[in-house]
C-alpha cells in the first residue's frame, strides 16, 4: 500500500515539475491593405524587366496591317503596310539599334501605373472573393475549391483590374508604338509623356470616354487572361503541395510559367484586336475591327505575336509571383517576430 503511494506521489512530482506546453504562435494572417500594397507592388518591379519583350509584342502586332482606302473615283485601294521586323528577335535588335534602351523600356511609367491600379483588383481581390464563393473553415486557404469557382474568381478579378487599367494601356500601347522612322509601324501620336497623351486623348477623342477606347475588349481578356491564369496557378500550386513539393521559389517559377503559357492561349486573339483598336484614330467597333482583320489578314493574324507575348507574359507572371510570394512570406516573418517580442514583453 505505501508503495502504491509513493509511486502516485512520483507521478504527481514529475508532472508538477514537468515544463508547460509550450503553445504555438497563431499563424500569422496578412491584413487585407497588407494585401493590396503588395498585389501592387510585385508587378509593378516585375513589368521593369519585361517591358521590353512589351514593346516587342506591341510592333509585332502593329505591323502588317491592311488598310482600306476608296480613291476620288471610288475604287477600293488595299493597301498592305510594309513589315519591317522579320520576327521578334529582329524587332528586339532594331529597337536597341535605332532607339537603345530607351526605345525598348518605352511606355515604362504607364506600365506601372497600369500593373498597379489593375493587380490591386486582379491579385488583391482574388482570395477574398473566392473565400465567399467557396466558404472553408479555414479562411486563410482555398485549395478544395474547385476549377470553376477559382475560374469565376479569377475572371470577376480580372474584369475590375481590365476596367483600372484601361487609360494607362491605352497610353502605354500608343507610347510604344511610337518609333524612329526606320522601323515605326502603325499610327504614329509623337506623345512625350503619360501626362501629354492623357491630355490629348481627353482634348481631342472625346474627353475622359476616349480613355476607355477598347476597355470592353480589354474586359473580355481580362476575364480569360484572369480566369485561366489565377486558377491554373493556384491549382497546380496546390497539387505540387499535395505532392509533397516544398513551398518556395522553384515551385512559384513552375506553376506561374506553366500558368502563364495557358492564358497566352486565351488572352492573343483579343490582345491583338486591342492593340490594332488602341492605335487606330477611327471609332470601329470591337467586332468591326475582328471581322476586318480577319477579312483582310486572315484567321492566323489573331496569334500574331504569340511567341513575344509568351515571351513577355511568361517572365512577368513568373517574376510578379515570385515577388509576390516572397513579399507575403517576408510580412508572415514580421507578424511573428512581432508576436515573439510581445510575448517577450508581456513576461
Amino acid at each position: 500500500m505505501s508503495s502504491l503511494k509513493n509511486t502516485t506521489l512520483n507521478k504527481q512530482t514529475s508532472l508538477s515539475s514537468a515544463p508547460p506546453l509550450k503553445t504555438l504562435p497563431p499563424r500569422p494572417n496578412i491584413s487585407q491593405l497588407e494585401n493590396f500594397a503588395m498585389s501592387a507592388l510585385a508587378p509593378s518591379m516585375a513589368v521593369v524587366f519585361t517591358l521590353p519583350f512589351d514593346t516587342v509584342k506591341v510592333r509585332m502586332q502593329l505591323q502588317g496591317e491592311v488598310k482600306i482606302t476608296k480613291d476620288s473615283t471610288g475604287k477600293t485601294i488595299r493597301t498592305v503596310a510594309e513589315k519591317v521586323y522579320k520576327n521578334s528577335f529582329d524587332c528586339l535588335f532594331k529597337t536597341y539599334k535605332y532607339e537603345g534602351i530607351r526605345g525598348l523600356e518605352k511606355g515604362l511609367n504607364p506600365s506601372i501605373l497600369k500593373e498597379s491600379s489593375k493587380n490591386v483588383f486582379r491579385l488583391g481581390l482574388y482570395d477574398p472573393i473566392l473565400s465567399i464563393i467557396h466558404p472553408t473553415e479555414d479562411s486563410t486557404s482555398s485549395s478544395s475549391a474547385p476549377a470553376y469557382k477559382r475560374m469565376i474568381a479569377g475572371g470577376l478579378c480580372g474584369a475590375m483590374g481590365a476596367i483600372s487599367a484601361n487609360p494607362f494601356e491605352l497610353v502605354k500601347t500608343r507610347l510604344q508604338s511610337s518609333a524612329a522612322g526606320a522601323i515605326a509601324v502603325g499610327n504614329q501620336y509623337g506623345y512625350t509623356s503619360v501626362f501629354s497623351a492623357l491630355r490629348h486623348i481627353t482634348s481631342k477623342e472625346g474627353g475622359i470616354k476616349g480613355l476607355y477606347r477598347g476597355s470592353m475588349i480589354s474586359v473580355y481578356r481580362g476575364i480569360l487572361g484572369s480566369a485561366a491564369n489565377l486558377s491554373s496557378y493556384t491549382m497546380l500550386k496546390d497539387y505540387a503541395k499535395r505532392e509533397g513539393f516544398r513551398e518556395g521559389i522553384p515551385l512559384d517559377m513552375g506553376c506561374s510559367l506553366v500558368s502563364a503559357f495557358i492564358s497566352v492561349v486565351f488572352m492573343n486573339p483579343l490582345d491583338v484586336v486591342r492593340t490594332r483598336l488602341y492605335n487606330s484614330s477611327s471609332n470601329k467597333s470591337v467586332l468591326s475591327n475582328v471581322l476586318t482583320i480577319i477579312k483582310n489578314e486572315g484567321w492566323i493574324t489573331l496569334y500574331k505575336g504569340f511567341g513575344t507575348h509568351f515571351m513577355r507574359i511568361g517572365p512577368h507572371f513568373c517574376l510578379t509571383f515570385v515577388f509576390l510570394e516572397q513579399l507575403k512570406r517576408g510580412v508572415k516573418q514580421v507578424h511573428i517576430h512581432n508576436y515573439h517580442q510581445q510575448k517577450t514583453l508581456n513576461y
